[in-house]
C-alpha cells in the first residue's frame, strides 16, 4: 500500500470549530483546550458570553482563544466555507440527521482540500432551526438514548478527538508495508487447501470463511502473510 496523498496537517488547519452562542465562559476555555490538545487552532464565536475566566480556564491553550475571531451573528461566517456541518441532539422533521461516525470520512475527505465548518450550539438549547439552516449536513453524537444531552465543552472534545484519532490512525497504517490484496487472497486459498487436506470439504469451508472474515478485520503486512502461510504451510 502506498502513502496516503493526505496531508494530515492541511486537515486540521482547514477545520475550523464554531460555537454559537455559548454561553459559560468555562465552556469556552475548555473548548479552546480541547483543540489545542488535538491539534486543532481555528476557533470561531459567534456572540459569545467571552469572560476572563474563559481565558484563565484555557490554561496553556489562551493562544487559541486570543486569536478566535469573534462574529455577532452566524450569517456572518456563511460564505467562508466551502461545507458546513451541524451537529444537534433532536430529531428533526424534514431532515436527514447522520450518526457522527458515519459521517467522520467524508469530512475528513472534504477537509484535505476545502475550508469547512463544524457548528455547535448553545448549552441550554443547542441550535436552532434556523442555525441548522446554514449547515449543509448535520450529524449526531451517539449517547444513551434517556441522556443524550452531552456539555457543550464535552461535544466539542468527542468530536476533535474522533478526528485526531481517524488521522493518526490512517497515518501511522499508511506506513505499513501492508499486503496487497492478491497477495491476502493468496493466503486465503492456501489456507482453504491446507484445512481440505485435513478435514471434511463442508468443514474446511467453514473454517475457512471464518478465519477469512477474521484476518479482514485486520490489516495484514506482507511478513504477517508470510509468517500464516508458514503456520499452514507445517500443518500440511
Amino acid at each position: 500500500m502506498s502513502k496516503l496523498t493526505l496531508d494530515r496537517d492541511k486537515v486540521f488547519k482547514n477545520i475550523h470549530i464554531v460555537l454559537v452562542s455559548p454561553q459559560v465562559p468555562e465552556n469556552i476555555g475548555l473548548s479552546a483546550r480541547i483543540l489545542k490538545n488535538t491539534s486543532f487552532s481555528n476557533l470561531i464565536l459567534i456572540n459569545p458570553n467571552l469572560t476572563n475566566k474563559s481565558f484563565e480556564v484555557a490554561k496553556r491553550a489562551r493562544d487559541v482563544l486570543e486569536k478566535a475571531k469573534i462574529y455577532n451573528r452566524l450569517e456572518e461566517i456563511r460564505n467562508g466555507y466551502y461545507f458546513i456541518f451541524a451537529t444537534t441532539r433532536r430529531r428533526r422533521e424534514f431532515k436527514v440527521i447522520y450518526n457522527f461516525n458515519y459521517i467522520l470520512p467524508q469530512l475528513v475527505c472534504l477537509a484535505s482540500s476545502k475550508r469547512i465548518a463544524i457548528l455547535f450550539g448553545k448549552e441550554n438549547f443547542g441550535l436552532s432551526y434556523q442555525e441548522l439552516e446554514f449547515a449543509d449536513s448535520i450529524f449526531y453524537i451517539p449517547a444513551n438514548k434517556s441522556f443524550p444531552s452531552y456539555n457543550l465543552a464535552f461535544s466539542v472534545g468527542i468530536v476533535c478527538y474522533e478526528i485526531f484519532r481517524f488521522l493518526e490512525d490512517t497515518f501511522s497504517r499508511s506506513y505499513l508495508n501492508l499486503a496487497k490484496r492478491k497477495n491476502i487472497q493468496a493466503l486465503f486459498d492456501f489456507i482453504n487447501a491446507t484445512l481440505t487436506r485435513k478435514f471434511s470439504e463442508e468443514v474446511a469451508t467453514s473454517i475457512s470463511k471464518i478465519l477469512a472474515g477474521l484476518l479482514k478485520r485486520t490489516y495484514l503486512t506482507k511478513k504477517e502473510c508470510e509468517i500464516l502461510k508458514f503456520l499452514f504451510l507445517k500443518l500440511s
